[in-house]
């Protein structure tokens, strides 16, 4: 009591209270929350900003989202989510009513960090509880191969964070780290290299190992107190397998391999490139490539079977999917099979570049391809009544409220990323010249996107700044996005409903206008 009273420590909220120009009370994630789990690691972490009441009311459906950084949207944030995505669609099916999506999600975290936040969200009366999960495991905070860990056993990890909240905890944690800060300190800060190399203590972790296993025992407890949790409170979750991006990323980190004897050995089809395709990451990969235009289901076991036994683990092993799959069969709980969705929208056949940005992060498709399923997934479920106005997978997909300035900074972060560790092993240490730098005559959303990259330009300037320029130029496409995602990250205010109520009475889209006007009123009747 003496510490708090003295404004020592964190009291590591949730939520913060905002309220706003008419005095409504709303609740907002705390930007600072990512301190317990990354502390003195010079690392900010990333999370979003989605506004709900304070005080829920009878016409809200209200749903929490739980993950790391897919759920957070990146590299696209802001309604490159598919949190948003889904909210923005369940909001145009459901006029009458207040639907709030809440994104918890916090970059480079696993399953404690979602069992720590558990307790949190259930306080705010969720109607809905979404999980997609599972790739970090091993590298994310407090996790079995990560630098920001205290050691293999769950429920002792479990009990430093329940300590956490303790100013006195807090104090002798802070004392200790300041006595043993040589010890503690990691061999890179996020200034020098990418968070993935900081994050990555464990480099090599081979299948079955104990530290993989220590990995899928963690999220398997984990996840069966957080589901347990949920239940007890009778709060329905859908879960959701995780996908990898197999087919366009070869291993990280593989086993010796002699490339020119295996190649030779594939070339002139003998038997024992199988053997050591079962064995080596980097020779069942050459095998998928092999297969890839020839035998579909072959390329796709052996591409499996690379990402398998590939020892650099920021993609989830097949056994965190079978966890997922398993806790879906308790009371309560309900499966969405990103895999198989995400799958069914390919064009090649395979989860690859064309629904991801690199390994695990998809691109703007793929986020849709996940808001649909979990929209489709509400709707069986029958958590919403009356679906007269239910939107179509062909409608929505040509309603993607994400601007190009912000899709355009997504594919420059994944340009200087693919750059780098642990893509270019040789680049450990360093981060790679930015290669917007090598952009001649860029366009207008070329510079934007640029600027907000470079940290020149707040996102909210640019955006309104880029709305009027498309009012101005008759572009009212690219300006009703614009004003979506304002709506998005300020629902809170009438203005950005009124911009996009505007720009659809420019396009004759009547109806949509009313929409909007309408959620502006209701704003200012508050």
């Amino acid at each position: 009591m003496t510490l708090r009273f003295f404004g020592y420590g964190d009291t590591y909220r949730l939520f913060n209270k905002v309220t706003s120009e008419n005095n409504t009370e709303y609740l907002v994630m705390n930007s600072s929350i990512s301190k317990k789990y990354f502390k003195h690691t010079g690392f900010h972490s990333d999370n979003q900003s989605d506004l709900f009441l304070k005080k829920k009311t009878n016409n809200t459906f209200r749903v929490f989202v739980q993950g790391a950084s897919t759920v957070v949207g990146f590299p696209f944030y802001k309604n490159g989510s598919f949190p948003r995505m889904l909210k923005h669609r369940l909001a145009l099916t459901f006029p009458n009513k207040n639907i709030e999506i809440v994104n918890t999600g916090i970059t480079a975290v696993n399953s404690y960090t979602l069992w720590d936040l558990s307790e949190k969200i259930i306080e705010q009366e969720p109607d809905l509880v979404i999980i997609y999960a599972g790739h970090n495991e091993y590298y994310g905070a407090l996790g079995v191969g990560s630098t920001v860990s205290i050691g293999n056993y769950p429920s002792l990890v479990r009990t430093y964070l329940k300590l956490k909240d303790s100013r006195f905890f807090q104090l002798l944690e802070n004392g200790y780290s300041m006595v043993f800060k040589s010890k503690a300190k990691t061999n890179y800060t996020v200034e020098e290299t990418t968070l993935m190399e900081v994050m990555a203590k464990e480099q090599q972790i081979p299948m079955d190992s104990e530290v993989y296993n220590a990995g899928i025992d963690q999220f398997k407890d984990n996840l069966d107190k957080i589901l347990k949790r949920y239940q007890d409170k009778g709060i329905p979750v859908i879960i959701s397998t995780v996908v990898s991006n197999e087919r366009d990323i070869k291993p990280f980190i593989s086993a010796d391999l002699n490339e020119d004897g295996f190649e030779d050995a594939l070339k002139n089809n003998r038997t024992e490139v199988y053997k050591i395709a079962n064995e080596n990451a980097l020779a069942a990969y050459k095998l998928g490539q092999f297969y890839r235009d020839q035998q579909q289901d072959s390329a796709c076991k052996y591409f499996h079977m690379a990402k398998e036994l590939d020892f650099l683990r920021f993609r989830a092993p097949e056994k965190i999917n079978d966890v997922i799959i398993e806790s879906s069969q308790r009371e309560g709980v309900h499966l969405v099979d990103a895999k198989k969705a995400l799958r069914a929208h390919s064009n090649s056949g395979f989860i690859d570049n064309g629904l991801l940005t690199e390994h695990v992060h998809p691109n703007v498709k793929g986020n849709f391809i996940l808001a649909d399923a979990f929209y489709n997934k509400i709707k069986e479920l029958q958590l919403l009544d009356d679906w007269d106005n239910f939107i179509a997978y062909e409608e929505a997909i040509n309603d993607i409220p994400i601007t190009r300035i912000d899709s355009i900074k997504g594919k420059l972060i994944i340009d200087d990323l693919k750059q780098s560790w642990p893509y270019n092993l040789k680049m450990s240490g360093t981060n790679p010249v930015a290669l917007y730098n090598s952009i001649k005559s860029p366009t207008y959303e070329e510079r934007k996107a640029i600027d907000l990259y470079a940290g020149r330009e707040k996102w909210q300037d640019v955006m309104r700044e880029a709305y009027h320029t498309y009012e101005r130029d008759g572009d009212f496409e690219n300006a009703l996005k614009v004003a979506q995602s304002l709506i998005s990250e300020f629902p809170e205010q009438p203005k950005v409903y009124e911009m996009a109520g505007n720009i659809c009475l420019k396009m004759n889209r009547v109806a949509y206008a009313d929409y909007y006007f309408e959620k502006g009123n209701q704003l200012k009747r508050k």
